[in-house]
């Protein structure tokens, strides 16, 4: 087992900001990592983002931007004129996404592998000095956890809009240690039972005064950070 993993914040598009981050950790690009979502959407570069995840094997949960990025995707041949298509497209950075590709082949590609991400990553053997395993997610778990191997649709539904929509309701789950993106803070949130860590890296002309792209470094809990260089 390697010695600590690497959770990365929400790139958003940021291929150029997440390889100057990989080349801050000590094994760069054969450090065990794992992405929290929201690969796609809003920066220039999706497409070259999810190809380095899928070339090197890397650990990664889905995200509200990619669950999106699938739901909206058909509607590119079969539905142009859906309202909802606009909106992805204009408002939440799907355009973007889209010009990141040079193909078809490409693209379905790529919605075929993110169509696999999980909800949620489990670590077992990466624990915190006082026994938490590590457990990824897109947003925080919240109340939820105990949902998990639900089977009932309404709970599954329950689960999976907490795991890629919440905000602010992060709670203790007392065997696990949960790291999340999602919520965008100006400094990563550090508690004794979950770590956010969406430092906003797509926000270059916003409010968040310093926005990077963070990875935890667990179970140290050694953060590192990039600034945004796409321009």
């Amino acid at each position: 087992m390697d010695e600590n993993i690497y959770i990365i914040s929400d790139v958003h598009g940021c291929y150029k900001s997440l390889l100057a981050l990989i080349k801050k950790f000590p094994n760069k690009e054969k450090s065990k990592i794992c992405f929290v979502g929201d690969l796609v959407d809003r920066g220039k570069n999706s497409c070259d983002v999810i190809n380095l995840i899928m070339n090197n094997n890397y650990d990664c949960v889905l995200g509200n931007h990619e669950q999106v990025f699938i739901d909206h995707a058909p509607m590119l041949e079969n539905d142009r004129n859906n309202p909802s298509l606009a909106k992805w497209l204009f408002k939440t950075g799907g355009e973007q996404t889209l010009n990141s590709y040079t193909s078809k082949e490409e693209f379905y590609k790529q919605i075929e592998f993110l169509e696999k991400l999980p909800l949620y990553k489990e670590y077992k053997d990466y624990k915190t000095t006082d026994g938490r395993y590590l457990v990824v997610s897109h947003s925080c778990i919240g109340r939820k956890w105990h949902l998990r191997r639900r089977e009932n649709k309404k709970e599954k539904e329950l689960f999976k809009i907490q795991l890629l929509w919440s905000r602010y309701k992060d709670y203790d789950n007392k065997d696990i240690f949960n790291v999340y993106g999602h919520t965008i803070f100006e400094e990563p949130i550090i508690t004794k039972y979950s770590c956010a860590i969406d430092l906003g890296c797509y926000k270059t002309n916003d409010r968040i005064r310093n926005p990077r792209l963070c990875a935890l470094e667990f179970p140290s809990m050694r953060i590192i950070t990039q600034e945004n260089i796409e321009l």
